[in-house]
């Protein structure tokens, strides 16, 4: 096999052009699909955090219907029980309960809709990145009174710090409209338009207080110790926090376009995948039968001489060994430097909305240790298989014809 090896290797640099080039030709091509891969793993787990720890949480509980008709009724079963028994969970890291309701906003120069909710700021630090994103005042802190809203809010309300809002809505117990007032305490910029516009934040103690609520609540956001969780729909969480009039569901459940998306990537990847095996296939069989031309005269000799078909052919497939191993080196150096040079900065798409989330962070490509082996011992493989074509043809070659055509 040595033997086979030296005589791949030195009939390679017989020609270091050639192989250089068609090296080249193929290690972008496995470059371009770690890029590619890198990329979307980055973007996806960007958009993924961006919305699990902006605001949603990983995970979130309600009422069965209340995403549907947000009734003020629909409360979360159990509620107090239910914190309690999250307060000894495991797997979960932080948790939030919240109020949510449609209302009315209304300031001396205009008025608005919004999704009003009522926060715990302690407990909502563990899930969420809402007080970071107050520009402006504190992230509902002082009395009761305070209400945070988005930058595009309050211009549309024409309201800044100090200014009071009124806050209508529809009350549990029979929709009886409630009306409470407010002093704008925070400015909100998010980077998401629809966050920023139409989402105010009260302290939840008031909301329960406002909506006659008592100690209830409409929403749990969770956070896990492990993200991964949240996609693990086998994991008994579910069902022990989802049973009798209550849901329990994850990220995947309450975004189902990011999940979609996730899907989608996966089939970005095979059409790469696809695309290099064609470059694969015609770089290799073009420079395999290039050489093989080029040396008509010493293989018909060596057919003349008694070498067998078999070993004729292992010559060719050993030269195309020698160009995967060159190949793969290439694209395996040059996607992690493109795939590092773009994670330092990364591509800046903030403010564009991906699977209905807002892009608010540079996406960077992420590295995975299936990037470094699978794909380039997956080159390997394929470089052989095309190699037999070649090989084949080595093989079965005539000595007379070989030499006359070499003539």
């Amino acid at each position: 096999m040595n033997f086979y090896l030296k005589m791949a290797w030195r009939n390679s640099m017989r020609n270091k052009r050639r192989t250089f080039l068609a090296s080249l030709a193929v290690g972008l091509g496995l470059a371009a699909l770690i890029f590619t891969d890198g990329l979307t793993i980055g973007m996806l787990d960007g958009i993924i955090d961006t919305a699990t720890g902006t605001f949603m949480g990983q995970a979130q509980i309600h009422r069965k219907g209340f995403r549907d008709a947000m009734d003020p009724d629909l409360v979360v079963e159990d509620g107090p029980a239910l914190l309690g028994r999250m307060a000894s969970e495991p797997l979960v890291r932080a948790f939030a309960p919240r109020t949510v309701s449609f209302a009315m906003i209304a300031s001396p120069s205009n008025s608005g809709s919004v999704m009003l909710y009522g926060l715990d700021p302690e407990a909502e630090r563990g899930v969420s990145r809402l007080d970071r994103m107050v520009k402006e005042g504190d992230f509902l802190a002082g009395d009761g009174y305070a209400i945070v809203i988005g930058a595009a809010l309050a211009d549309t309300l024409e309201v800044g710090l100090g200014d009071k809002v009124v806050i209508t809505a529809a009350s549990a117990g029979g929709g009886d409209l409630a009306q409470g007032m407010f002093r704008v305490g925070g400015i909100m910029k998010s980077g998401s338009r629809a966050m920023d516009s139409n989402l105010a934040f009260v302290r939840i103690d008031r909301a329960r207080e406002l909506f006659n609520l008592g100690e209830n609540f409409h929403e749990l956001a969770v956070a896990f110790r492990d993200v991964k969780n949240a996609e693990d729909a086998s994991l008994p969480f579910w069902k022990e926090y989802g049973g009798a009039d209550n849901q329990a569901e994850g990220w995947p459940e309450l975004v189902p376009e990011l999940a979609a998306a996730r899907g989608m990537s996966a089939f970005g990847i095979l059409i790469t995948a696809v695309i290099l095996s064609g470059i694969v296939a015609l770089g290799v069989t073009n420079t395999l039968f290039m050489s093989l031309y080029e040396r008509m005269f010493e293989f018909g000799v060596l057919r003349a001489v008694g070498t067998r078909p078999l070993r004729m052919a292992l010559i060719i497939v050993g030269e195309a060994a020698v160009l995967a191993v060159i190949s793969a080196a290439a694209g395996v150096f040059i996607g992690w430097l493109s795939s590092h040079l773009t994670a330092v900065h990364g591509l800046d798409y903030s403010g564009i909305d991906y699977a209905g989330v807002t892009i608010l962070e540079p996406l960077r490509p992420r590295f995975r240790a299936l990037q470094f082996w699978l794909y380039p011992s997956a080159l390997f493989i394929f470089t052989l298989i095309v190699s037999l074509y070649p090989a084949v043809y080595a093989a079965r070659m005539n000595p007379v014809e070989a030499m006359r055509k070499s003539l």
